[in-house]
């Protein structure tokens, strides 16, 4: 299959995703790699799943994207003001940390989880540059993006030990739920900075 073939690739996508979504400042470019993101997803899903139940992962994610991306409004974007480049510097130094971690917690965590290494390897990223997004961002925008990152780490790592289409449609449900929350807070935001 070429998924399995390719399956590092997948990882490689996650990686340069993850790292880009950290330093972005642009929402258009971070709604594009965010979709990108959700490629490498369903590529490891794809290993573990049915091609179509794992579709069901990508068109969750881009839909999840889009939701967020529709309630960003140009002009009370949260992407307005510039950052130091010793702060995208750091955030770059953090997600590289993370790789690392994950690169030396990899084989602790084979012999507890038996998995494909490279499913493993991109779900922790996942996680890790999950739970780094949500510590280092302050806007409702890029806190959302790092919840749906984390949540997917969990998803690919469940992917493994599940797979019945119920819990895909749960799983797709609550990552929308969380797009919707996070659209209302995104636009509540900016109602409050515009009064």
């Amino acid at each position: 299959m070429i998924f399995q073939r390719f399956s590092v690739i997948a990882a490689a996508i996650i990686v340069v995703c993850c790292l880009f979504l950290l330093v972005s400042r642009n929402w258009r470019q971070s709604i594009l790699a965010f979709a990108v993101l959700y490629i490498g997803v369903f590529w490891l899903t794809a290993l573990v799943w049915p091609v179509g139940l794992a579709v069901v992962k990508l068109v969750v994610g881009w839909m999840a994207g889009a939701v967020l991306g529709a309630t960003i409004q140009t002009e009370t974007s949260p992407f307005q003001h510039v950052e130091l480049r010793p702060v995208q510097i750091f955030r770059l130094t953090a997600g590289a940390v993370v790789i690392v971690l994950v690169f030396a917690l990899e084989s602790a965590l084979l012999e507890w989880i038996a998995i494909d290494p490279v499913v493993l390897w991109g779900a922790m990223v996942l996680i890790g540059m999950g739970v780094l997004q949500l510590g280092i961002m302050t806007n409702p925008f890029n806190l959302f993006v790092g919840l749906l990152i984390l949540l997917a780490g969990f998803e690919t790592i469940y992917a493994v030990l599940e797979s019945s289409v119920l819990v895909a449609g749960l799983l797709a449900v609550v990552n929308l739920g969380l797009a919707l929350t996070g659209a209302y807070l995104i636009s509540s935001q900016a109602g409050e900075e515009t009064a």
